[in-house]
């Protein structure tokens, strides 16, 4: 016997409005909850009771693979949870459903031939289901599955049902993904967010901008947001403000920038936008103002502006260049002017002789790791001119600290001093011919003046009287002082064309020698000469040692009426080893302290103090040639410090 009418309709009803029910329900808790999870969770449950059936499933796509996960499931073995295939490839009824722009109703996994049957449902002998796509078809976030373990036959109602709580997932899941993304940008510590009604009131701003201004957030919440701190006192920027909230209010993205100033009276620039946010029917529903301090940023745009300018001001060519590479990023115009490459050229080439001297990227590492460590280094170079000529380049390596570190490589054109060395070098070459003459045609007439003085002497001293005996010394003197004077020159002329080859040197063993040398001096006067570590220089031992026997003898000749007491330190002062030799001596006026060193140049008498007046220069001139400076610093009666800067050992340290 057939049912009534009544029975059959209603057995048909009550699912339907069940169905409507869980809709409603998940809505509601959709809107009341943020737990995404809870709600999946909830989601399967509710589809397979609605519906019948032994297992509900909430598929999530993996982004960036051909898979998707089981997010949520009901009825599954617990535990199981499997990465399912979904890939165009593959034959699952998932990566069929989402290539489907419909509901897919399966009547029965064991005759059907669209797709082949997963181990996860042929493990849960799962027969028939349904299933949709969740989320726009073109971008689809998941898959929503209900099946049972006996043929059934899934009707329309039954998709629609599926296809409604699918929507209301997707809908969910894409407003937790936009109030994620809205949390994370408000609560972005480097981002300073209000967010704002249509008509410009504060609702609500983040922490970041607050620590702006002097006040909390209850005291701007319900204010006209151009009225707020942020904008001070002034009309200008608060009527600009104004101006941007009404133009976003009406549907407009408004960027801007702008100069401000906290309480404290820092100034600082705010860049950033205003931004309409819109319902589903286009209209503004609030404001969106996001903006970043970007002091920082221009204070670096000032910067670069000035570094660039002064590159194109500068007399030398210029190569901004790469810290890691070497490539060269940019020119000046001095380097496009004096080369006759054009700026695009020039980039493609590199700086001069680089290559060659820096043959791999490991090789240029480590010297820009040693510019960055030790300061500029300079080397030498030739450059090729577009016209195919060239000219002689000295080239300084340093590093840039800008908006990022640079490495600066100054080309400096030394044609002109090419030339003056040469004619300086032709200089020194004159020099020592003319002292070697001088010496070798002076030295013979002395010696025939001395040797007939003495001869003299010799023969008639019993006829000679005292004055005429004190006549003859003088003159034996002054002869001999003249070629001592002779001499001297002729070592001065010297220090450059018959100096030695530099190489490393143990200045300490230079100095125990040299004390060594001094010792009779140094007994017969008492003197006490102390020394700290000595460092191991780059130089020429012999000249040096010239150099220690002129400052620590000169120590222990103007000591004054006591011993001498006499210290020798080392220092590194900007690269440079700085040895000070001081003393307690009678010390020099300011006014002789460069004169000292000027050749044949003497402070006292002869018959106060001995030499020849040349000693110091000599010992400029060398410490000249090794690249050096000498100096003295000194009070009358406090004693006199001489100081000498070498170069230590292919910039090391000791």
């Amino acid at each position: 016997m057939s049912p009534p009418p009544s029975a059959d309709a209603d057995s048909t009803v009550q699912p339907r409005i069940r169905q409507q029910e869980v809709v409603a329900e998940l809505g509601q808790q959709a809107l009341e909850t943020d737990d995404l999870d809870a709600l999946m969770g909830d989601v399967s449950a509710a589809i397979t009771e609605a519906l019948g059936c032994e297992y509900g499933a909430v598929l999530e796509l993996c982004a960036g693979s051909d898979e998707a996960v089981l997010r949520q499931g009901t009825g599954w073995r617990d535990g199981r949870v499997e990465s399912i295939p979904v890939g165009t490839d593959s034959s699952s009824p998932s990566a069929y459903t989402l290539r489907t722009d419909g509901a897919v109703i399966v009547g029965d996994l064991r005759t059907e031939d669209r797709f082949s049957e997963p181990t996860l449902l042929a493990d849960h002998d799962v027969v028939s289901g349904v299933c949709v796509v969740v989320g726009p078809t073109a971008e689809p976030w998941g898959i929503l599955s209900a099946y049972t373990v006996e043929k059934r036959e899934f009707t329309t109602t039954d998709a629609n049902f599926l296809w409604s709580v699918g929507n209301l997932l997707a809908s969910t899941v894409e407003n937790t993904r936009t109030s994620r993304r809205f949390e994370a940008v408000f609560e972005d510590p480097n981002i300073l967010v209000g967010l704002l009604d249509p008509d410009g009131t504060v609702l609500d701003i983040n922490r970041t901008a607050m620590e702006y201004i002097d006040a909390d957030l209850e005291a701007v919440r319900g204010v006209p947001f151009w009225k707020t701190p942020w904008w001070g006192a002034g009309d200008a920027v608060q009527s600009d403000i104004e101006q941007w909230t009404e133009r976003a209010a009406d549907g407009e993205y408004v960027e801007f920038e702008t100069d401000l100033t906290r309480p404290s009276g820092e100034a600082y620039t705010l860049s950033g936008f205003f931004r309409p946010v819109t319902d589903g029917d286009g209209d503004v529903v609030s404001i969106i103002v996001s903006d970043r301090d970007v002091t920082e940023r221009k204070q670096h745009e000032q910067e670069l502006e000035l570094f660039r300018n002064l590159l194109d001001y500068s007399n030398d060519s210029v190569f901004v260049l790469e810290p890691e590479t070497g490539r060269v990023l940019d020119v000046n115009a001095t380097a496009r002017r004096r080369t006759g490459y054009s700026r695009a050229e020039l980039l493609e080439r590199s700086v001069p002789d680089l290559e060659e001297k820096i043959p791999d990227g490991d090789a240029w590492r480590s010297l820009a790791e040693e510019v960055r460590s030790d300061g500029p280094t300079t080397f030498d170079g030739i450059r090729r001119r577009a016209d195919g000529s060239t000219f002689p380049v000295e080239v300084n390596l340093s590093v840039a600290e800008l908006d990022r570190e640079y490495v600066l490589a100054m080309v400096r054109d030394v044609t002109e001093r090419r030339k003056h060395e040469r004619k300086l070098e032709e200089s020194n070459e004159r020099l020592e011919q003319f002292a070697y003459a001088a010496s070798h045609d002076l030295q013979e007439p002395l010696r025939m003046v001395t040797s007939y003085l003495q001869l003299l002497e010799d023969r008639y001293s019993d006829v000679l009287d005292d004055d005429a005996e004190e006549f003859i010394a003088y003159a034996v003197d002054g002869a001999e002082r003249m070629r001592e004077m002779i001499d001297g020159l002729l070592e001065y002329s010297r220090i450059e064309t018959q100096g030695q080859s530099f190489e490393p040197i143990e200045l300490e063993t230079i100095f125990e020698d040299v004390v060594e040398d001094l010792q009779l001096r140094i007994e017969e006067s008492e003197a006490e000469i102390t020394a700290e570590d000595l460092p191991r220089v780059e130089g020429d031992a012999s000249q040096l040692r010239q150099v220690f026997q002129n400052l620590l003898g000169n120590a222990i000749e103007y000591s004054g009426d006591e011993p001498p007491r006499i210290h020798v330190e080392a220092d590194k002062k900007d690269r440079l080893w700085q040895l000070s030799i001081h003393d307690e001596g009678i010390g020099i006026d300011a006014n002789d302290q460069e004169r000292v060193f000027e050749i044949f140049n003497r402070l006292h008498s002869r018959e106060q103090h001995g030499g020849t007046g040349i000693g110091l220069a000599l010992c400029q001139r060398i410490v000249e040639r090794h690249g050096g400076e000498i100096w003295v610093d000194s009070e009358p009666g406090a004693g006199a410090t001489f100081s000498v800067t070498l170069p230590p050992i292919d910039g090391a340290d000791s």
